[in-house]
């Protein structure tokens, strides 16, 4: 029985079941040395109990006492990394499956009465992370042990960098074993990584994550402006929003009438956006998230049906939200077109894409601000609720591109990239 709840597991997530409040797993290689493949290791935070190199010029990792947990967390990150399952087999107490993952296949294996799991990589792909991660932690130990020759002590930074550059070091056994013989060491990169998290866990600070074209010709990739809305510490998660309109879009290409679910903008957001703004080792670090877009979430004087809750990695902000970070409120209250927290400036890029600026109204630093989208409805579900260059809300039917994109999304902070 045991097994057959396993491989419905296994089944389920590869088809792509989305699990709220999941966390994503670092991949064996990063940007600069191939496309990532899955691993075990950083999943279990251990190396393996054996490594082999088969004949074929493949590698296979071996673990033992793989629970039932390990088994669904490994098999929830192949889901959201967008793996799909070609092969399984079951047999007795054990299964294999073959595994698409960016084009190449993997080759996982479990038994359910003695606890073993292997991950089999292609060739190619795990010798070249073991190259890396040879040189970067070589690199690393001959900085560290220069500076103790010459000073008698070792600047800890630098070198630490180094070794917590390498995908899953943890899973690198000679960085794993130094670590764990000079814990003041692992020490003082946690202190460092204390310190550079800070910010990104202060409610109301500016950071920076991701790349995105600011300047008219769009030829640039400026660092992303984000401003810091929330923090939850009980997760390690920050929510945080594009500082400026980074672009002019439609909420739907067609005047119809349609929710966030369903619109284009949404998934603009969650692929294009995405793709355009995130290398694929920084998307490791958007927490896939669940939307709500109850009526709860609109504005009560339009009291328009929301749609289904969605799970995304890049939003925009609902009404309610926007009402709670930057005291949005419809424009016929009073007060509310004087508001300047929640005015926003849009890049020189979005300007050239369409997005409008009015003189007469400028943000907080004086910049002219514009109209952003909100992703709740407007008074008909053809339109959308925004925020007007005065700071209140109203709204605009779809056939209007003169409206800013801010993009919101929670990073998780246990992430590596950060």
């Amino acid at each position: 029985m045991k097994r057959n709840m396993m491989a419905i597991i296994l089944v389920l997530c590869l088809m792509g079941t989305s699990l709220a409040g999941s966390e994503g797993l670092l991949p064996s290689l990063t940007d600069t040395i191939g496309k990532p493949m899955p691993s075990l290791g950083e999943a279990l935070g251990r190396y393996p109990d054996n490594e082999i190199s088969n004949g074929d010029g493949s590698n296979t990792e071996v673990f033992q006492g793989v629970t039932e947990t390990d088994f669904n967390t490994f098999s929830i990150y192949l889901s959201e990394q967008g793996a799909t399952l070609a092969d399984y087999q079951a047999a007795g107490t054990s299964f294999s499956a073959s595994i698409q993952v960016e084009g190449k296949t993997i080759s996982f294996t479990y038994d359910t009465q003695t606890l073993e799991a292997t991950v089999t990589y292609p060739k190619g792909t795990y010798d070249e992370w073991l190259d890396y991660a040879k040189t970067q932690f070589e690199a690393a130990v001959q900085l560290l042990n220069a500076q103790k020759s010459l000073l008698g002590s070792v600047n800890t930074d630098e070198g630490i960098a180094f070794i917590l550059s390498i995908p899953n070091y943890s899973e690198y056994r000679p960085a794993a074993e130094y670590l764990e013989a000079h814990p003041e060491l692992a020490a003082a990169a946690a202190a460092a990584r204390e310190a550079k998290l800070t910010p990104y866990k202060t409610v109301g600070s500016i950071v920076t994550f991701g790349t995105y074209p600011q300047t008219a010709s769009g030829t640039d990739k400026t660092p992303i402006e984000w401003l810091v809305l929330d923090y939850d510490a009980a997760t390690n998660r920050a929510l945080i929003i594009s500082r400026y309109g980074l672009d002019a879009k439609l909420y739907n290409t067609e005047s119809i009438e349609i929710t966030w679910e369903k619109c284009t903008l949404r998934t603009w957001l969650n692929n294009d956006f995405l793709n355009a703004a995130f290398t694929a080792q920084e998307q490791k670090g958007i927490v896939l998230t669940t939307v709500d877009n109850s009526t709860s979430q609109g504005y009560s004087g339009y009291s328009t049906n929301g749609g289904n809750n969605t799970q995304d990695r890049v939003f925009l902000l609902s009404y309610a939200e926007a009402n709670k970070y930057f005291d949005v409120q419809d424009y016929s209250v009073n007060g509310s077109r004087n508001n300047k927290k929640s005015r926003v400036a849009p890049t020189a890029y979005a300007i050239e894409q369409g997005a409008y600026t009015f003189s007469r109204n400028e943000t907080a630093d004086g910049t002219a601000a514009g109209w952003w989208w909100l992703r709740s409805p407007g008074y008909r579900q053809d339109s959308a609720a925004q925020v007007n260059d005065d700071g209140s809300l109203y709204f605009s039917y779809f056939d209007i591109v003169h409206t800013a994109v801010r993009p919101a999304l929670w990073i998780n902070l246990e992430s590596d990239i950060f």
